[in-house]
């Protein structure tokens, strides 16, 4: 992965992925594995656009807008009887590559709507149609420097498939912080009981056995330090001599990422975000994902920009949003 892997590759698939398990993390989170024949390169941070209703649903029919009433949930829209007609973003939360072509995906998801309870009932052998890999994720020129990738909630995948991307680029000092309301809520598997205090420790089992320890922060402290990922941040901080030359790479709620903005400003530390924004086609064609960024050759010093194709993940003095 190097600078230019943000998006190493141009070319989008859409196929049909056989599912082989899909497998409880948590209580609200499944961790979904497919494969599929010849998937492009891509790199962590970039996504994919998941059906989500079976391609063989007699509820797949022309209907009228006006008969699709919009559900409460944050993906899109959904028919009366619960059908998820547009497609949902999922961060790549792993990829592992045969010699014979075939490529392992993981995603991660929170059964929250019609469409990713849909996702939370798969069973090994069902087909997942996706299209991907989608966006431009981190980019990673030097890995000889500390870094920090911080994650929150179903903000964690993207960072668990760079933790592998890292390690397969020999980085050495880098340290995981993974933040989730409560115990039974955070997304990833356990090696052992995480630390109360601000001690990192392998805890965590990362993608590719990448070696990085780990601080876990909840809300209730029912696991882990108790508190939020920038307090954990913060801590780390202070123990280093030179903080400075941190680069942090954090996915998570928006106010979880404007906080991490405010702290590594603070602390004068690089910092890159993948944020989270609706997209209801993840390819820049719908324009749901717009954000405001800076750019010295635009009226204003600003213009809009699409988070499916330029983002998701961008620089964090590059938003608007989170400037201040």
């Amino acid at each position: 992965m190097t600078a230019s892997a943000a998006n190493p590759s141009s070319r989008v698939a859409a196929r049909n992925a056989r599912v082989l398990r899909c497998t409880d993390i948590c209580r609200e989170h499944v961790r979904i594995e497919a494969e599929l024949d010849g998937f492009p390169a891509s790199a962590p941070g970039q996504f994919l656009q998941i059906q989500c209703h079976d391609s063989d649903d007699p509820a797949a029919r022309l209907i009228e807008w006006t008969d699709m009433p919009r559900t409460g949930s944050a993906g899109g829209v959904a028919s009366a009887d619960e059908t998820a007609w547009l497609r949902r973003p999922f961060s790549i939360a792993d990829r592992r590559d045969a010699p014979d072509g075939r490529t392992q995906l993981e995603v991660i998801s929170r059964a929250i709507g019609p469409g990713t309870r849909w996702l939370s009932k798969l069973r090994t052998g069902d087909t997942l149609n996706l299209t991907g890999p989608l966006g431009s994720g981190f980019r990673i020129a030097e890995v000889n420097r500390p870094m920090v990738l911080v994650g929150g909630g179903v903000g964690i995948p993207p960072l668990l498939y760079l933790a592998r991307a890292l390690a397969a680029r020999g980085a050495a000092d880098v340290t995981c912080i993974f933040g989730a309301t409560t115990r039974d809520l955070l997304p990833v598997p356990l090696r052992g009981e995480p630390t109360s205090d601000s001690t990192p420790t392998p805890c965590v089992e990362l993608p590719g056995g990448a070696p990085y320890p780990t601080l876990v922060t909840t809300d209730d402290g029912s696991i882990g330090m108790r508190g939020y990922t920038t307090q954990a941040l913060s801590t780390w901080a202070a123990t280093r001599a030179a903080a400075e030359s941190t680069l942090v790479c954090a996915c998570g709620p928006d106010g979880m990422l404007r906080a991490i903005a405010r702290l590594t400003r603070e602390l004068r530390m690089a910092c890159q975000l993948c944020i989270e924004k609706p997209m209801a086609c993840g390819l820049g064609t719908c324009l749901s994902c717009v954000t405001r960024i800076r750019d010295g050759r635009a009226d204003g010093g600003w213009r809009w920009a699409l988070a499916c194709t330029e983002g998701p993940v961008f620089e964090r003095d590059a938003l608007l949003e989170y400037a201040s």
